[in-house]
């Protein structure tokens, strides 16, 4: 019945769609032959005009601009040529004529969501700083106003409008379709994915988080932005912050200090994987970009943001089941917050919309992946008929190469250029669930869209068993990086496109850590004693499970070390040289390691999970590290790796390790059974958390903090900063009982 009844919603939106197809077609049509008013989609507009709006600007003044173009930001702008915007993305037309970018609707500045700007005249909103990025421009300081809250899909706003369109930045349509089936979300300002923060380089960016999520605290992470002077608002609650209890706002304020594509997410609990994530772009002139030379456009729009998805509240698979829909994998995975799905158990197939990317024949165009998945899957994505070529990974750019499929993980971005040269039509791009994923074959379908041609491809679309050919695979699973081929592309094997610090070269860092992580097996025995609340996973296979990093399970302090590092007693902390001496096999603690500032510090990744098919990607906050080794042993009478084996094999200079301009990440998987070895410069003094990326393995404490420098290096605790902790006052004597008459 539920199934039927998501039918009967799916088919009256649908019917509302096709409408808004076609008068968005009647509108394109009415232009000159020789115009590029209809040069994009509208199905991927958020500025184009909708039949509730009308046009916002005078006919006459039409033929200025892409009237239904999808957010076109020009990156190589003939400077001479730009005047001041109509308070948006500054635009050049086919002709080099300066255009302005229409806002269908004027901002509210009665809601208390734009009060601020209302306020405060220095702040730009968020469509105005979506703009071309040119030298010698003042930074903005950017405002953007989050508001959390429990929502649900194809809920009553779907009766008040249908998102005909992608709206990255501000929405005007607040009924979110995901795949067509019913369930309950998070959201920040009602859209999934959330909204996209665009901006240039050397902007401030203010984000006010208000948590209206009743009974549930969170934190917002910038998944990638270095935070260099802004620790504070990092995002990791009990580290850098106390979180943001329900009824509150929180201001978090940084400066877009590195440029490249990053994203936003919850960083408490699960509540990523319910909705809450969305796209950073941190935009820079062409001249700083290495690799500018090799695309014509940056369109809004052409982020590419993936995700898995359960039917379910993500809390519901934590600890886990044992009989019915046991494990954490997800139901599917959506492409920008759209899809389709297939009951396998029915066949029922809903018809929600694909994603829609539309690009012009003989030009270039760069996307931005962005993975956002929670679960253990591997992504991997494939345009039909295009060649990508990869130009940046987690925000650093690299020697530009040619793939044709992506394999990507939880926390990784991937930068790529799609040259339009093939026949004018539609294509499939294909999202597949590997691993856990393969057991439902999760998978997702969007289209990649010729403009004046056909809304949808001619094949018939690609299955998960019988999908768009591979051809050469980036991030190759078999971690076989030692070598070149010609199929696969490894991490390591990609070159960084900027200079290196000379000093991460050196043979020998100042600091090396050798950080070994597993699971503890527990026996029900051993997990149910009474008076012992040991948290646990229920893993696919019915095994009760924790996390260690080198024999340490994490655990969060009472406050955030940051800013309260005098509330947290000291025995509080721990590390593999310093484990508490009432530690057991399930020794649980907060892990700490002290880097001192500014020093080279090696970290090698040993995995000793030796699961088959399940790599662990693991990020660092605050910092970007250079990726100099990946692999297994090559050691074949080793049938599995360990830290022993590890420190061995080091020993005899038998760990693979590649100094030639070492691309730059972030995120890294460690494939299964194997090793990567990464380098970075101490140079950001704070607390970062370094974890594996799967929520499931973070909330079991595969997680530790590096501590670089000291609290002399660090700004200035925030004025008026919120402050947590335990509350153990001592125990007083019952009050006489004449208080009480």
């Amino acid at each position: 019945m539920k199934l039927l009844m998501n039918a009967i919603k799916i088919c009256f939106f649908q019917l509302i769609i096709s409408v808004c197809e076609k008068e968005g077609a009647r509108v394109t049509s009415n232009k000159k032959g020789n115009d590029f008013n209809n040069d994009q989609s509208t199905a991927s507009s958020f500025w184009s005009p909708t039949s509730k709006s009308g046009n916002v600007f005078p006919d006459e003044d039409t033929s200025r601009f892409f009237s239904t173009s999808h957010g076109i930001l020009q990156t190589h702008p003939d400077s001479s040529a730009f005047q001041s915007g109509f308070g948006g993305i500054d635009n050049l037309g086919s002709r080099g004529i300066t255009v302005r970018p229409p806002r269908t609707r004027p901002l509210d500045y009665s809601e208390r969501a734009t009060a601020e700007l209302r306020r405060n005249p220095s702040l730009s909103a968020p469509d105005e700083c979506a703009r071309a990025c040119r030298e010698g421009d003042q930074p903005r300081i950017c405002y953007y106003h989050f508001t959390l809250e429990y929502y649900t899909v194809l809920g009553a706003a779907c009766q008040v409008c249908t998102p005909n369109a992608t709206n990255t930045v501000w929405s005007h349509c607040q009924c979110v379709l995901a795949d067509g089936v019913e369930r309950g979300i998070l959201t920040a300002n009602r859209m999934i994915p959330g909204p996209s923060i665009q901006v240039c380089e050397g902007d401030k960016v203010v984000i006010d988080v208000e948590n209206h999520m009743e009974g549930m605290e969170v934190t917002i992470h910038w998944h990638g932005i270095w935070q260099k002077g802004s620790q504070y608002y990092d995002g990791v609650p009990f580290v850098t912050q106390c979180p943001i209890q329900q009824g509150t706002t929180f201001r978090y304020q940084w400066t877009a200090g590195n440029a490249g594509t990053h994203f936003w997410h919850a960083h408490t609990g699960l509540q990523k994987m319910d909705g809450l994530y969305g796209s950073i772009v941190v935009r820079q002139p062409p001249s700083k970009d290495p690799n500018s030379n090799l695309y014509d456009y940056d369109l809004t729009t052409h982020v590419v943001l993936i995700s898995d998805w359960m039917h379910e509240d993500a809390a519901e698979r934590f600890p886990g089941r044992l009989a019915v829909n046991t494990g954490q994998d997800p139901e599917t995975v959506l492409i920008n917050g759209k899809g389709q799905f297939r009951d396998p158990n029915t066949g029922f197939m809903t018809n929600t919309p694909f994603e829609i990317f539309t690009i012009t024949s003989g030009r270039r165009y760069r996307f931005r992946m962005i993975n956002s998945f929670g679960s253990v899957c591997p992504a991997q994505i494939t345009f039909q008929g295009h060649k990508l070529t990869l130009i940046a990974t987690d925000g650093e750019p690299v020697h530009p190469i040619d793939v044709n499929t992506i394999i990507s993980f939880s926390g990784e971005r991937y930068d790529f250029v799609i040259n339009a040269d093939q026949e004018i039509g539609a294509y499939w791009i294909q999202l597949r669930g590997l691993g856990e994923c393969g057991i439902k074959r999760a998978q997702q379908l969007a289209i990649l869209r010729y403009a004046r041609g056909p809304y949808h491809p001619s094949t018939e679309p690609p299955t998960y068993d019988f999908g768009l050919p591979q051809g050469v695979v980036l991030n190759p699973l078999d971690a076989i990086c030692n070598r070149p081929r010609e199929d696969a592309v490894c991490i390591s094997q990609l070159k960084n496109a900027r200079s290196i610090d000379e000093g991460l070269l050196q043979e020998r860092p100042d600091v090396k850590i050798f950080l070994p992580f597993r699971f503890l097996f527990y026996r029900p025995e051993e997990v149910f004693q009474p008076n012992t609340y040991n948290r646990y996973l229920v893993a696919p296979t019915g095994d009760h499970v924790i996390s260690l990093v080198d024999e340490i399970s994490f655990t969060f302090p009472p406050s955030p070390p940051l800013s309260q590092i005098n509330d947290i007693p000291p025995e509080q902390f721990c590390n593999g040289d310093n484990r508490p001496a009432d530690c057991g096999a399930n020794c649980m603690c907060t892990h700490k390691v002290d880097i001192p500032f500014n020093a080279i510090v090696e970290v090698v990744l040993v995995d000793e999970v030796q699961q088959p098919n399940l790599s662990h990607p693991f990020h660092l906050h605050g910092y970007a590290f250079k990726v100099i080794g990946i692999g297994r042993s090559p050691d074949k009478n080793v049938k599995k790796i360990n830290l022993k084996h590890a420190l061995d094999l080091d020993r005899r200079g038998l760990l693979h390790r590649e100094f030639n301009l070492p691309p730059s990440k972030d995120t890294i998987a460690v494939p299964n059974n194997g090793y990567v070895v990464f380098r970075f410069r101490a140079d950001n003094p704070g607390y970062w958390l370094f974890h594996c990326h799967f929520l499931f393995h973070i909330v079991i404490g595969m997680n530790l903090i590096l501590h670089v420098g000291t609290h002399a290096d660090l700004p200035p605790v925030p004025p008026n900063f919120p402050t947590c902790g335990d509350h153990l006052p001592p125990i007083t004597p019952p009050l006489p009982i004449d208080t009480f008459h």
